[in-house]
């Protein structure tokens, strides 16, 4: 279950979404350089041939898959992708991920549009499907919220067949098809595409049109920024308030575990400029209790890495934190109030950054004051986070169970593998 959101305003644009997924699923923020050409670039399951050049690419990627939940390249091209459920079959098959097709988009394109036309080649010729599950035999289609400085679009599949609308000033994604007779192009005509190819049941349960409809009332302000990004990627639902962390939901944008969904475990928010974006990561789950730090294209700084192993580290330490709160063994309302300083801080620190035109260098020592600030306080909390790791607490069924396991086989890509007892 995800989320993705496009907000285009007269003074500024903003992309975001959160990643959900298992919960103990880590989603890893990894840079990977640009390279000429790879002669047979293997995916999570297929080869799809020779591809490049291959553009420098930031991604936030589930750490077992090849793929990534969302990304931004070189040129300034972002993209998110949701999970949705349809009628199309062969989806047990081992072919494209929907976030192959994501990062194949970004290693390739130069445009938000070049990026939609490769997600249809590659669809097309090689069709999507495989187990897109941590630790659940998970399968489904896929929608796309693609996006540059100019432009943007959504792309929704079923199966080999898909339709695409462009935006003009702002739309949202969910787990479900969206798009009826209200397209610009698609592989078929004149069909009700949303109609035809929604699968029911699973979509009702998976809450997509509380989420949609709740971040779709957010987008109507003309104008919003990066705090109210930050707000409505951490919204939980009003009645899911009072046991966010003990039974959860998925009719909340920021996902806590339930016997039913996911969890989010991944967030990002782009602010877009003419000479380069501000790219906003947690490198975390639960955005209602993370830090947004500011990165920047191409500089590998925490929460940024180019070795998964880092990022592994980066994306538990935090998780142990969070999990301390869902235990309570913080005070959570006084922790937000520490938390919420630092992040004003950050946020005002990049805006004047930013206005005095910064060199690479100073860019870099910006993020590294904020890892700085982050790791001060992280360390206030060493002692609950250090009883998490050694699972030295007390949570409900669901939690107990998911931290006997956490952080185990999580680069594996052999489902049974990966979930051996």
């Amino acid at each position: 279950m995800c989320d993705t959101f496009y907000k285009k305003s007269p003074t500024k644009i903003i992309f975001a979404k959160n990643s959900d997924r298992s919960a103990n699923e880590p989603n890893l923020c990894l840079f990977y350089p640009s390279q000429e050409i790879d002669e047979n670039r293997k995916c999570t399951y297929i080869n799809v041939g020779k591809v490049g050049p291959i553009h420098s690419i930031l991604l936030v990627q589930p750490s077992w898959m090849w793929g990534g939940e969302m990304g931004i390249n070189d040129q300034g091209v972002v993209i998110g992708n949701e999970a949705v459920f349809t009628k199309s079959k062969g989806k047990k098959e081992k072919k494209l991920l929907g976030m192959d097709l994501l990062r194949l988009a970004l290693e390739i394109s130069s445009s938000a549009k070049q990026a939609v036309d490769v997600i249809i080649q590659y669809l097309t010729e090689y069709g999507q499907g495989g187990i897109a599950g941590f630790d659940k035999k998970f399968y489904y289609d896929n929608s796309y919220l693609i996006a540059d400085g100019n432009e943007a679009y959504i792309l929704e599949t079923a199966g080999k067949d898909w339709v695409l609308k462009q935006i003009e000033t702002k739309g949202n994604i969910s787990n479900a098809l969206t798009i009826n007779y209200d397209y610009d192009i698609g592989s078929q005509k004149g069909i009700d595409f949303a109609g035809k190819y929604t699968e029911p049941v699973y979509t009702f349960f998976s809450k997509a049109k509380e989420r949609r409809e709740c971040i779709a009332q957010n987008l109507i302000n003309e104008e919003i920024n990066v705090l109210d990004a930050i707000r409505i990627l951490s919204t939980h639902h009003p009645n899911d308030e009072k046991h966010l962390y003990t039974k959860g939901s998925v009719r909340s944008v920021c996902m806590h575990q339930s016997l039913l969904g996911d969890h989010t475990t991944g967030s990002m928010i782009v602010d877009f400029r003419k000479n380069f974006p501000t790219i906003w990561l947690t490198g975390s789950s639960s955005p209602c209790l993370s830090l947004f730090k500011p990165c920047f294209f191409g500089i590998v700084q925490p929460p940024v890495f180019t070795s998964p192993i880092e990022s592994l580290d980066y994306w538990l330490e935090h998780e142990y934190l969070n999990r301390a709160i869902f235990a309570r063994l913080i005070d959570r309302e006084e922790y937000l109030q520490k938390r919420d300083a630092i992040q004003k801080e950050f946020i005002e620190e990049e805006a004047k950054l930013i206005q005095n035109n910064p060199s690479q260098s100073e860019l870099e020592s910006f993020m590294k004051w904020c890892f700085d600030k982050e790791s001060e306080f992280l360390q206030e909390y060493q002692k609950e986070i250090n009883q998490v790791k050694d699972n030295n607490i007390k949570m409900s069924r669901i939690w107990t169970k998911k931290n006997k396991v956490l952080g185990k086989n999580v680069f594996i890509t052999d489902f049974d593998k990966r979930n051996k007892k």
